[in-house]
């Protein structure tokens, strides 16, 4: 596998401190309403580079971050990865944003030449799994990239969102989650809502088995087409959107009595959500083939225990029919 040659970033660096500042806070703020909910603490570990290349564990010689949290067997949740990073170097010869399946433009690849592709990187995730089946699995994650040396990078985008994965539908939890980022979207402009929910449907689909993953949110990637600042605000209220998205349905479901039927539905949906990270997603497909991120990270975001079960098709007219029915064919929920 071909490593990433780079050097960590603190939120210090240079031109790039007004951004990295927005996902750290992004980082910080969810974890701490996570564990105001739960009561337990997150597990902290920091990674770095030995000279061979190799992911170890510690900080960088110069205080830069790159940093996994996760929080396993929670009161609430039953396991939750969360990451947070900014990364700059250069990609090896002959991979590059285009080649690699990331969302990119051609001008990337002819950036890069005969040479690797320099780059700039940062951002937060986290993938929430929570120990009730009524509650839901949560994704957010918002990202920075910028191509080129100089302090004007040659090229540069936004990407990332939000979604939700339920193991049961309640339609008023997706109406809600849905109203929210669509009132961030309207503040900046009528036609993100629409597009971005659009590109969510259609990201966030396991294509060998029909179905979309969720019940949707947003995603949008390679987001330059206005002034920076401008969108660097929208991605900012974007991240403070999910605060006031998720949490109020983990405090209305939490406590809602399940079975063990509930439950191991839930594993048969936390598998379909493992099929999709391993065979469709574009991010942890590129991060894995460029070494950018430590494996350990994509990792941390599978559930803690999940289920396949052959030709699992559920009773006709149940709660899990009604959800497989609603996957087939996203709706709109704002």
């Amino acid at each position: 596998m071909p490593k990433v040659q780079e050097k960590l970033v603190t939120k210090q660096v240079g031109t790039h401190s007004h951004i990295t500042t927005v996902f750290e806070q992004m980082f910080d703020s969810t974890c701490q309403a996570i564990e105001a909910i739960d009561g337990k603490r997150f597990e902290q570990q920091s990674w770095t580079r030995n000279e061979q290349g190799v992911w170890v564990s510690g900080e960088s010689s110069d205080g830069a971050v790159y940093i996994d949290r996760v929080l396993n067997n929670g009161n609430v949740f039953e396991k939750i990865g969360v990451n947070y990073v900014a990364i700059k170097g250069e990609l090896p010869f002959g991979m590059t944003f285009q080649k690699s399946g990331a969302l990119a433009t051609p001008e990337v690849d002819r950036i890069a030449g005969d040479k690797g592709t320099p780059y700039f990187a940062t951002g937060t995730s986290l993938v929430i799994h929570p120990r009730n089946p009524m509650v839901p699995i949560a994704h957010v994650n918002y990202r920075y990239f910028q191509i080129g040396h100089s302090t004007q990078p040659q090229h540069w985008w936004f990407g990332g969102g939000a979604d939700l994965t339920p193991a049961y539908l309640f339609e008023e939890d997706a109406a809600h989650f849905h109203k929210v980022h669509k009132a961030v979207c309207d503040k900046y402009d009528s036609s993100y809502y629409p597009h971005f929910k659009k590109s969510c449907d259609e990201y966030f689909y396991v294509s060998h088995r029909g179905e979309s993953r969720g019940v949707g949110g947003i995603f949008f990637d390679h987001l330059n087409q206005r002034p920076q600042e401008e969108l660097l605000g929208f991605v900012k209220d974007c991240t403070e959107a999910f605060i006031p998205a998720y949490m109020p349905i983990v405090e209305q479901r939490k406590d809602l009595e399940f079975t063990e039927e509930n439950k191991h539905w839930q594993h048969i949906v936390r598998g379909r959500y493992v099929e999709f990270i391993l065979t469709s997603d574009r991010g942890a497909r590129f991060g894995l083939a460029s070494g950018m991120v430590n494996p350990q990270s994509v990792f941390n975001c599978m559930p803690p225990l999940a289920s396949w079960k052959y030709d699992d098709q559920p009773i006709l007219g149940s709660q899990e029919a009604t959800l497989r029915e609603v996957l087939k064919q996203p709706r709109e929920w704002a």
